[in-house]
């Protein structure tokens, strides 16, 4: 095949990871927002049901190379004035537990008290083919969800992006997708620790330059947390993800999230 056709097919098989974070971005996050905020903390996945490989970050537009790093080492895991984490287990628990509620999957989602020194910018919590925002005046309970939130410290931005599935089983086979998705595109596998029931690391051109994806499954949950804008920094995606699986499972668990980047 030319390098035409594969940027072609490139092109189809990761198009789907750009729609999900294209909501993450879009209007809409206020109404959200309110509904996050109506509750103690907050979830939600470019991932979620039906629709969708979301939790993949957004490939940056026609880049078939990744893009050279940039900014200081270690500024996604370490802003000005965050906490410094304490060593404690990693997550790994395969949970049952269903989480159809908007509400829930928007406490779920990291909030400013746990992303300390980053800022947020964008929040939505949908139904899973994303026809519907979920807010308090159209609740959304019940229906398998797409929740997304961005944050950012100076140049890195830091995206966490959850799918609730009605099943461990649908959960397994979209994480599958969701790799699959990521294999086609420009990304590559790299090394990191597991995290949750599985979980895999990609590296790859991201919206803002080279960036860390890392896409796990927790029960009937699947989540990416995605990094960019600075220098590759899988460790501090790591941290990312390690806090919103332990957020997932205090969920399943029917406990209030609440764990933060200095509990990591």
């Amino acid at each position: 095949m030319g390098m035409g056709g594969r940027r072609i097919a490139a092109g189809v098989a990761t198009g789907v990871l750009v729609a999900v974070l294209a909501g993450c971005s879009s209007g809409g996050s206020k109404d959200a927002k309110g509904v996050a905020s109506g509750a103690p903390s907050s979830v939600s996945a470019s991932t979620a049901g039906p629709a969708g490989t979301a939790a993949a970050p957004v490939p940056a537009a026609g880049a078939p190379t990744p893009a050279p790093a940039a900014a200081a080492a270690g500024s996604a895991s370490a802003p000005a004035g965050a906490p410094t984490p304490a060593a404690v287990e990693t997550p790994g628990a395969d949970l049952e537990g269903v989480l159809l509620d908007d509400k829930v999957v928007g406490q779920v989602l990291p909030d400013a008290k746990a992303m300390a020194g980053w800022e947020e910018e964008k929040r939505k919590v949908d139904t899973a083919d994303h026809t519907v925002t979920c807010t308090a005046a159209v609740p959304c309970t019940g229906k398998p969800l797409s929740g997304s939130v961005r944050f950012s410290s100076g140049d890195v931005v830091a995206r966490f992006i959850v799918e609730t599935l009605p099943s461990r089983d649908a959960a397994k086979n979209r994480l599958k997708e969701t790799y699959t998705s990521y294999a086609a595109g420009p990304f590559k596998k790299i090394d990191a620790p597991a995290l949750g029931s599985e979980s895999q690391a990609f590296q790859g051109p991201l919206a803002e330059g080279e960036g860390v994806g890392i896409v796990v499954r927790s029960g009937t949950v699947v989540a990416s947390v995605t990094t960019e804008g600075g220098p590759v920094d899988v460790a501090a995606t790591r941290r990312f993800a390690v806090m919103l699986v332990k957020r997932i499972e205090q969920a399943q668990a029917g406990k209030t999230p609440d764990a933060g980047l200095g509990l990591a």
